[in-house]
């Protein structure tokens, strides 16, 4: 009894096109010497090309072993294509958008579906928004942490975030092409630290820019448990009330802000999970898998109840209330 918020696959229209259209969409399907298959795609993506990517039985499957009953299913960041010329990118979206809703409507009690667009082009990825949102399967938009050298509060972006608000899309952050990639190279480091380093900077620069104070009514939440954000959120509190430089465009301090900041469970020790419902209340908590990838806990639940100090309250809002209020949909078994 429990909903998954951060559950990727790679859509199946996806892989057709790289099977078909490969070099037009900068990806591939190749065997290695080895006789395995492999998926490279843009973002130093090269990944086995097992079920687990695609497979909606291997994902059902892996759903029942996590103690999973549901989840929103987002396209893997890989897929995210906003490196190409926007009308590709439009294209790609609407493919993945599609194949995305195919997959939810096989079993609509236990899935519904993130879009994605073409956040390059601004008009595009309204227009493919409003396109998507009218899709039943599709509750919301997962979106990257920047989009080039843009963060989320740049001026260009601002009118699609003002249109998520207005079709009540439920914006995934999730975080790719992380700054300073190339000194974490070794040690899986841009995964380790990189990662949870971007995803704050998606937060500060929503919170600092002044976005969550002009649209008051966008949804939003956070991979990784919200990155780094929650445990230096006192650091970006203290600047805002003493640092004299900077220029920030908000009339509140940051904590003024904090329930506008929902996340997934994402932080592996029980304790950090207790420090963190304690943060951000634990109706601001949702259970996240990673699926399909290593970096993702086998069982995304466990952390939930071995959690010390939190109440069946706090439980069930972080295993399927939470999802529940954001997504405004209510799954299988919860």
């Amino acid at each position: 009894m429990a909903i998954d918020l951060h559950c990727h696959i790679f859509p199946p229209e996806y892989l057709r096109l790289a099977r078909t259209e490969g070099e037009r969409i900068g990806a591939r399907i190749y065997r290695r010497d080895d006789g395995r298959t492999f998926l490279q795609a843009p973002g130093d993506f090269d990944y086995p090309l097992t079920d687990d990517l695609w497979s909606v039985p291997a994902l059902t499957t892996a759903l029942a072993r996590r103690h999973l009953s549901g989840a929103a299913l987002s396209v893997a960041p890989p897929t995210l294509s906003y490196w190409a010329e926007a009308g590709l990118a439009a294209d790609i979206s609407a493919a993945n958008n599609d194949s995305i809703a195919e997959v939810v409507r096989g079993d609509p009690q236990r899935f519904v579906g993130l879009a994605t667009v073409p956040l390059q082009d601004v008009p595009r990825a309204i227009r493919e928004l409003e396109r998507a949102m009218k899709l039943p399967e599709i509750r919301g938009v997962m979106i990257a942490s920047h989009v080039g050298p843009k963060n989320l509060d740049h001026p260009d972006l601002f009118p699609f975030l003002e249109a998520c608000q207005a079709l009540d899309a439920c914006v995934f952050v999730h975080p790719y092409e992380v700054l300073g990639s190339e000194r974490m190279q070794d040690y899986y480091m841009w995964n380790l630290i990189g990662m949870v380093t971007e995803t704050c900077v998606a937060i500060e620069a929503l919170i600092f820019g002044g976005v969550y104070e002009r649209l008051p009514r966008l949804k939003t939440y956070f991979a990784h448990g919200g990155g780094s954000f929650p445990w230096l959120r006192g650091r970006a509190e203290y600047g805002f009330h003493h640092l004299i430089t900077p220029t920030f465009k908000i009339t509140r301090p940051p904590s003024d802000y904090l329930g506008r900041i929902y996340v997934d469970n994402m932080v592996y020790i029980p304790s950090a999970l207790t420090w963190l419902a304690g943060q951000l209340g634990s109706d601001h908590i949702a259970v996240g898998s990673d699926y399909p990838f290593d970096i993702g806990p086998t069982d995304p639940t466990a952390i939930v109840r071995e959690a010390p100090d939190l109440t069946d309250g706090d439980r069930e809002n972080i295993l399927y209330g939470t999802a529940q209020q954001l997504l405004g949909v209510r799954l299988a078994g919860a």
